[in-house]
Formats: structure tokens, sequence, C-alpha cells
């Protein structure tokens, strides 16, 4: 039996026939990568999109975004740290494969085309890796703002701030929970990060637009004949998630989702 080859590298694997001998030469291989990659997108995307229905609450009014975040928060428990926890497993894999396949195709071909005119290529398809970096970069400032509340404060007004997570709504039956709709319109009422956030959701969507119907061929659902639907199905993806995010930017910029006062009681 031959060892098997990564086309753009030396032997990946000794010869063997066990299961986890042939995992391991798959995954390393240029094939398998791809595959990961794929996936990880994939999955990635679909929580993108739920994420951004979840927050779509929000032009539901205070109860309604603040009880999602309370059953995400207190009724799932652990459950979410672990959602979190492959969420971030994901994207790494995702990112981590990502350069690596970047970094053999560029040793496999030292020296560039002398006059390159890809075919085919897009803007977004040229762009993956620098827009998946940018990605990244803005998911750990989405944390940092909103998620641990350690990047911005509440402007109360009269010079007064206070910390996202001390944000509280009162219940009719005098509970308290965290006030996550004041928390949204506190951030999204300040011009620097609502523009950061534009910016970022249209980077995104470019992002997104290839990523899609790219996972699709390399799984093998597309073949050359349905290559439109899966470049449509990327581009509706791509646009739903845009305008969706945008929307709820929008909507605290013109009023329509207005502040609640107090935001601290």
């Amino acid at each position: 039996m031959s060892t098997a080859i990564n086309p753009k590298g030396p032997p990946v694997s000794a010869p063997g026939t066990d299961a986890a001998t042939w995992a391991e030469t798959y995954l390393a291989s240029s094939v398998g990568s791809k595959v990961i990659v794929a996936l990880t997108g994939l999955g990635l995307a679909g929580f993108v999109v739920f994420h951004m229905i979840g927050n779509l609450k929000l032009l539901s009014g205070p109860d309604a975004i603040n009880a999602y975040a309370y059953f995400l928060k207190h009724e799932l428990g652990a459950l979410i740290w672990i959602a979190r926890a492959g969420l971030l497993g994901l994207f790494v894999l995702h990112l981590a494969i990502t350069i690596r396949l970047q970094a053999n195709a560029s040793s496999a071909r030292p020296v560039g085309y002398m006059n390159q005119r890809p075919a085919q290529a897009t803007l977004a398809s040229q762009t993956m890796l620098l827009t998946g970096v940018v990605i990244g970069a803005f998911t750990l400032f989405h944390l940092a703002h909103y998620t641990f509340a350690v990047a911005h404060s509440a402007d109360l007004g009269n010079g007064r701030h206070v910390n996202y997570l001390d944000l509280m709504q009162e219940l009719p039956d005098g509970t308290k929970r965290h006030d996550v709709y004041s928390m949204m319109v506190a951030g999204f009422r300040t011009p620097w990060i609502s523009v950061l956030y534009v910016l970022a959701q249209v980077v995104l969507a470019v992002h997104l637009s290839h990523g899609v119907q790219s996972a699709l061929r390399t799984l093998g659902l597309v073949g050359k004949r349905f290559l439109p639907v899966a470049q449509g199905l990327g581009y509706a993806v791509a646009g739903t998630v845009l305008v969706g995010n945008v929307v709820i930017v929008a909507a605290v910029w013109t009023g329509y989702v207005a502040p609640i006062h107090p935001m601290v009681k």
C-alpha cells in the first residue's frame, strides 16, 4: 500500500489501514482541509443568521429582547457557554486551516504569475482570508462590547455613565433582569460604534456572498449545472444578514427604537 500524498506537499502519513490513520491522512490533505473549512464555514454562517434573528427582537420592544436574553443566559445555563466554546472552536479551526491552505498554495508557487487575470475571480473570492481576519477582529470587539461590557459604557446623560451589565429592567412583580434593550440602544446611539458595526456588516456580507456558495461546491452539494443556484443562495444569505443587522442600527439612529428613562432602577 502506498503512502497518501498531499498534492501540494510531502507525504502526510505513513501507510496504515485503521480508521484513525485514514482520518489523519484525509484531514491533513488539501481536500480534507477544504471540507473542514466548508463545514465550519456553513456552521458559522448558520449561527450568524440565527444571531441576527434573535437581535431583531429589539424591534418588538424591551420585553421581547430582554426575555430572549434571559432565556439564553439563565434558562439554558451552562449550555450557552458550551455553545459559545463550540462556536469559538469552529471559528479558530476555520481560520487556522484557511491560513494553512493559503500558505501551502503560496509555497507551491513561490513566484507569482507575471500577468494574473483570473477569469472567474471576484473581489469576494480574492479577499476571503482578509475579510475573515477582519471579521475575527470585529468579533473580539463585539464580545468585549456587549458580552463582557469592557469596551464602552452607557451614557445616562449629565456626565453619568454606567456599565452595560448594570442596566436593569424592573418587572411588574418587582424582580429585575438585565436590560439588553437599553444596552443595545446605548451602544448604537454612539456614532463611532454604529459606523464600526455597519462597516463590519458590509465586510461580513462580502465574505458570506462567496463563502456560502464555495462551501456548497466543496461539499459536492451543487454541480456546474446548479452553480447559479449556489451563487444566488450565497448572495441571499449575505444580503439578508446585512439588511437585518443594519436595520437594527438604523432603528436606533432614527429613534424608532427609543431609549427608556431611567435606564437604571
